[in-house]
């Protein structure tokens, strides 16, 4: 797996970790599947060995080691249109099934600052829920002893929810489903009770899993201010930390005497980060934000710092601009704006301290 990669699905993970955990759920009974339910793990399973055994198959998933997400998830929305994958949807359409959804994802193990695992899949209507459209999804969860990088196999899953509603928490824990089934399976639930079986098929697929909590995204079109920000910053050779951020003057808004602050973050001009990544700091004249934001660089870091605004664009307040030259290692240095945001009788004033950490860091540059 390529380090772009990881970063991409860390970033759902941030975002994971930024949502309220839910009160624990508990255990249900394990369900009885029943022989048609059999039936479709099994035939997944043939599926699955006559694909990847195929010359088709061997040759898509050695690329997939080294796509990135977009291509990624490109390729696993069109698993559903293999031959093989097609065929046995539309055999599974024609039973008789409790079930609402039918998915096919691939699963991934990585490490990047902390271990992870996730799946990137598509599902199909099935059941009452055959005429729906399809849905692609991102599962994550926590992992601890995780080996990186690494395909771990694909998972086959049966759900109560149409394709649309499989988003949100759940928790997984291991289950067996009967000496027909040779593989990995999983039982998943939430405090609305059972979700789903999974069935995971691949090289190195322990026996079960250990309880996990997972947290499922619907993809989709995520629009010009999409809800997963980036948060994983790629490493570089210089190491610094925003350490606070002072409103010496807030902007005049009309909506009160503070403002709602938040600020992007763009280091050597590549990918702008937002922080805080999904909310804002209140700040009243002379209040100190302890934000200690930290960031990788090679030459420079661009910071522009917002006021958010719900019923309009959100106003600039403070532009900074960051060189390694002006900064000394360990040493906390002021900067004020670049650009003076007073207006009239409006004195816009914010100013931010930074620190150094570290310099010339070894790493890998692929």
């Amino acid at each position: 797996m390529n380090d772009t990669l990881k970063i991409q699905l860390a970033n759902y993970v941030g975002a994971y970790q930024s949502i309220a955990a839910p009160a624990p759920a508990e255990r249900p009974a394990n369900p009885v599947l029943t022989e048609n339910e059999k039936k479709v793990l099994i035939e997944a399973e043939k599926a699955w060995a006559t694909y990847s055994s195929s010359p088709e198959g061997k040759k898509e998933l050695a690329a997939v080691e080294n796509m990135e997400l977009p291509e990624l998830q490109a390729y696993v929305a069109g698993l559903p249109d293999k031959p093989v994958f097609s065929k046995l949807i539309k055999w599974i359409r024609s039973l008789d099934l409790p079930d609402s959804s039918f998915s096919i994802g691939l699963t991934v193990e990585a490490e990047l600052i902390i271990g992870f695992t996730a799946t990137l899949g598509v599902a199909v209507g099935i059941g009452n829920s055959a005429g729906v459209q399809s849905c692609e999804f991102l599962s994550v969860s926590l992992e601890a002893g995780v080996q990186a990088g690494v395909l771990a196999g694909v998972q086959f899953g049966l759900w109560n929810q149409a394709p649309a509603n499989l988003g949100g928490n759940a928790n997984g824990i291991e289950l067996d489903l009967g000496a027909d089934i040779e593989f990995s399976g999983a039982l998943y639930f939430n405090l609305s009770g059972l979700r789903g079986v999974t069935l995971t098929v691949g090289v190195g697929v322990e026996d079960g899993i250990a309880l996990v909590e997972t947290y499922t995204f619907i993809l989709g079109d995520q629009g010009v201010d999409p809800y997963i920000k980036p948060v994983v910053q790629p490493r570089k050779s210089n190491f610094l930390i925003i350490e606070s951020l002072k409103c010496v003057h807030p902007s005049n808004d009309g909506a009160g005497d503070e403002n709602e602050v938040y600020f992007i973050f763009q280091a050597d001009g590549d990918t702008a980060y937002p922080y805080p990544t999904y909310d804002y700091f209140s700040m009243k004249e002379g209040d100190t934000w302890n934000c200690g934001r930290s960031v990788w660089f090679n030459s420079s870091v661009a910071v522009t710092v917002y006021d958010e605004d719900g019923t309009s664009d959100d106003d600039v307040v403070g532009t900074f601009s960051i060189s390694l030259s002006q900064l000394a290692l360990n040493k906390s240095i002021t900067f004020k704006s670049t650009k003076d945001y007073s207006s009239g009788l409006d004195k816009v004033e914010y100013t931010i301290n930074v620190k150094l950490i570290a310099q010339n860091v070894p790493h890998k540059t692929e």
